[in-house]
């Protein structure tokens, strides 16, 4: 497990590492004890420091929770790719319809969105309020990506609400 430090951040987080780049780390994110809520992607440039936490017991749990965690195709594939950057990470959230949240500059306002444009230095995104309701669309560009996160608990129930809304 490591404790990632970020700057201009007081909140840390902690995960499991799955892919360690100049411009992007992805890990499985581990907010508390033995839970895996999601993957992030960490704009390394945002990193300050890293520790490795060390628990014998808590590392024999968690490395079998890792592996099973990537059994699910979609995410089978994040871990798989050879991505190296946002522009690639972002053609794959495109491509698979996938909701994402992306936090910013400032520590306490999280973004949620599909993807509708990708280019070399930047996005244009859907963001969605918390009722699944279009709220604006914007323009992104990466540097001002702190984290991007997919597959977390609120993602998924947001996507499952949008599934029925879009059918009913």
């Amino acid at each position: 497990m490591k404790e990632y430090f970020l700057k201009n951040r007081k909140e840390n987080i902690i995960g499991n590492s799955f892919k360690e780049g100049k411009n992007i780390t992805g890990i499985i994110f581990n907010p508390v004890d033995y839970v895996l809520d999601g993957i992030k992607f960490i704009n390394t440039e945002k990193i300050e420091n890293i520790k490795v936490e060390t628990n014998n017991f808590k590392d024999k749990v968690m490395t079998e929770k890792f592996q099973m965690y990537f059994e699910e195709l979609p995410k089978k594939i994040f871990k798989d790719s050879k991505i190296s950057n946002f522009e690639e990470l972002f053609i794959i959230i495109q491509s698979l319809d996938l909701l994402c949240e992306l936090s910013l500059s400032e520590e306490d306002v999280v973004y949620i969105g599909k993807i509708i444009g990708v280019y070399e230095d930047s996005i244009d995104i859907d963001f969605f309020d918390t009722e699944c309701k279009l709220m604006d669309q914007a323009y992104v560009e990466y540097e001002d990506i702190t984290t991007v996160t997919l597959f977390s608990d609120y993602l998924n129930s947001l996507s499952e609400v949008m599934k029925k809304i879009k059918t009913s």
